[in-house]
Order: structure tokens, then sequence, then C-alpha cells
């Protein structure tokens, strides 16, 4: 069993540099892996239908293995990528019945076509060596190929991975490795509060400038999906067309994940300690004239790789409670009224002037993370006492300044 204290897991991705031969394996692998998920799925939805009762991970493994046994055309494809599609499509179920019984939309697992499917994987035992050596890439079951070899591979490879994206095919390896060393104490805090004009403001008072990657990209997106309108359905200049939309949307996708890093890596070198603010991101985009621009920068993705080299490097992150951050002067803690148009805080008491989210974030900045933990749904948990006098918590959670 694995030191989880002392090691950590790291994905490695590369660009597969494919032949023809390499490609139709990876298709055909795919295509086995989507069938084996589809006719699962077909398999509980009959179960439950018929008794009322669901089948379980193991026994659908138990019964892959005996059909295995019986039909040649099963038995013609690698066991751990068919293992792996049934593992997802019980992730599926175990996600569906979380939201639920949290009281949110179900989405109940369908069926996968081709263009949902994208992924197969294996897991890779003990004795197994490293699938690549040099800049080659062996893949059971598949074959091999170059790869375009951008970094070293660390520790020991636990999971493979192929997927197939707009611009081309990948290779992901999670390897298992020793945790890194803390960064050395820098002595300093910071609170960070998010927003759409600026895309962050420290409590430093600098400013973080938002980049609106899909506002930039957005005409020419406008003009693919134009072109893709005027195309015939089911015709392969659609299927072009349909790929060069994916193509923009990937490219928007990984601008605005690179600039996530580096903005995470900059405060987590810098600060030993960053507060953010707790926020309902998803009420916050509901029937929100502003959802789009929410959804652009990308707050959660943010918080969550900001936490995670935070944790790597073995500060501390903390998510707190924004409710009155914005009202409440940082110099003298006097609370007042701040309509969202006023964006200079100027405290009616000690007459303190300090902009609006920097004010916030130096609110952020000076206490620590408490208040009522998430439920399953991302709301806050009601106290007894509000629930007995019918106060709301979400509304002082949404933010959105």
């Amino acid at each position: 069993m694995a030191d989880t204290k002392n090691t950590t897991n790291k994905t490695f991705e590369y660009r597969i540099r494919p032949n023809k031969k390499f490609v139709a394996a990876c298709e055909k692998a795919l295509g086995d892996s989507r069938f084996v998920y589809n006719c699962a799925l077909e398999q509980r939805i009959r179960v439950y239908n018929a008794s009322g009762k669901t089948i379980s991970f193991y026994e659908q493994s138990r019964q892959l293995t005996e059909a295995r046994d019986e039909l040649p055309e099963i038995k013609s494809a690698l066991r751990t990528i068919q293992s792996d599609a049934l593992e997802r499509l019980d992730e599926a179920f175990i996600a569906f019945f979380k939201r639920l019984k949290a009281g949110q939309k179900p989405g109940f697992p369908r069926f996968k076509s081709r263009d949902r499917y994208h992924t197969f994987s294996q897991k890779y035992e003990k004795v197994r060596p490293c699938p690549i050596k040099g800049d080659k890439l062996t893949v059971p079951g598949v074959g091999t190929c170059r790869i375009r070899l951008s970094r070293p591979v660390e520790g020991r490879c636990k999971q493979l991975r192929i997927t197939r994206r707009a611009d081309g095919w990948y290779v992901l390896l999670v390897c298992e490795m020793p945790k890194p060393a803390p960064l050395a104490p820098s002595g300093q805090t910071v609170g960070v509060d998010v927003g759409i004009k600026s895309f962050a403001t420290l409590s430093t008072g600098e400013e973080i400038a938002n980049p609106r990657h899909l506002k930039q990209a957005a005409d020419q997106l406008a003009r693919e999906q134009r072109r893709l309108a005027r195309k015939v359905k089911g015709s392969q200049n659609r299927g072009k067309a349909r790929g060069k939309v994916a193509l923009r949307h990937l490219r928007v996708h990984r601008a605005r994940k690179h600039f996530h890093h580096e903005e995470a890596a900059k405060l987590v070198e810098r600060f030993d300690r960053i507060a953010v603010e707790d926020l309902n991101i998803r009420g916050m985009v509901r029937n929100h004239r502003l959802a789009k621009a929410i959804l652009d920068v990308a707050w959660g993705q943010f918080f969550a790789i900001t936490k995670s080299k935070a944790e790597s490097a073995g500060r501390t992150f903390e998510r707190v409670n924004p409710r009155y951050t914005t009202q409440t002067c940082s110099n003298c803690g006097h609370i007042q009224k701040m309509p969202l148009a006023i964006r200079v805080y100027e405290c009616e008491k000690c007459g303190f002037v300090c902009g609006r989210d920097h004010n916030a974030a130096i609110n952020l900045d000076s206490v620590r993370a408490s208040g009522p933990e998430p439920d399953a749904c991302g709301e806050r948990k009601r106290s007894k006492k509000q629930e007995r006098d019918g106060s709301s918590q979400s509304e002082p959670w949404r933010g959105g300044d």
C-alpha cells in the first residue's frame, strides 16, 4: 500500500506523433471501451426496470470475465481497457446518486456516441516498466509510436491514458512520486478578491488584469460557427467545420488554464497563506446578466489550481466567508452599505478611503477561514437559529463584486 503522506500523484502529458497504424489501433481501443460502457449501462437500466435493484461494478466485472471466455469479439480487446470503461460508468452512477440525494439536477448517465467518448486508459501494476523509453511510447494491446517528450517522466507510472482532442492525440501518465520539499517561509500573507473588471485584487494593492480569453476569441469563434451552420448535416465538410470550432474552444481553454497556472505559481511563491472568497459560483451564474463573463474568468479552476500548488509547496490555502468583506472598513471595522456601482470605499466613521476590491482583499487577509461547511450542493448549511428565523444563508455567499 502506497504511503500517501509522503507521496503524491502527478500527471505528465505529452503530444503523440502518431502513425496510421497506431491511430487505427487507438480508434479500435476507443470503440471497444465505448462498446463495453454502453452495454454495461444498458444492463444496469434493464436490471433496474426488471427488479428495482441496481447491479454493482463487481458483478459486472465478473460477468465481463465470463463473456471474455465465451465471446471472441470481447476477448480480442484488452481487459484493462474494458475494466476502465466499467469503472467510469460506476463513477458516473455514484455522481448521479450523489446529486439526486443533494436535490440537484441529477443528470442520469447517458449512452456515449463516438463524439462523446475520447479517452481510454490502463492501470499499471508494479511489475510493469514505464511505457516511455526515449521518445517512444509503447501502449500494451495498441502499439508503439513517437511522442513529443517536452519533459522527463518522474516517479512510478500508475495509469496510462490516451485521449483524442481537436488537435490530435495525447498520452497522460499518472505517476506516483515523493512529495516535493516545502518552500522556505516568506513571512507574508495575502487576501485575494476576485472580480470581472480585474481578475483579482490582492490585499497588497496589486491588481491582476482580466485577459478575457473568450471575448478576445469571440469574433473568430463566431465566424467558424457561422460556417458550421451553413454546412449540410452529416457531410464531411460539416465534420471539418465542427473540428475547427472545437479547436477554437480548445485554444481558449488552454490559454485560460495557462494564465491560471502562472498567477497561482506567483502567489504560492510569494505568500505563506493565501485567503480567497468562498463563493457559490454555481449560484452566481444562474440567471445572471454577467454569467458569461463569470464563466470566462473561471474562478473555480483558479482556486483549485492555487490550492493544489499551495499544498505541494507547504503553503496554506483558505476559503474565507466573504460576508460583509466589501461593506466592512478594513481600517476600523465599521460596516456600511456599499452598492455595487460604487467602486471606492469611503468609511463614514474614520474617513478611510480605499478601492472597493482592495478593501475586501484586506478583510479576507485579516480573518481566518470560518463559517458553516458547504453541503453536497455547494450551498452553505444554515444554522438552527437561521432555520428558526427563516433567514437565508445563500445570498451573503454569492459575492460577485
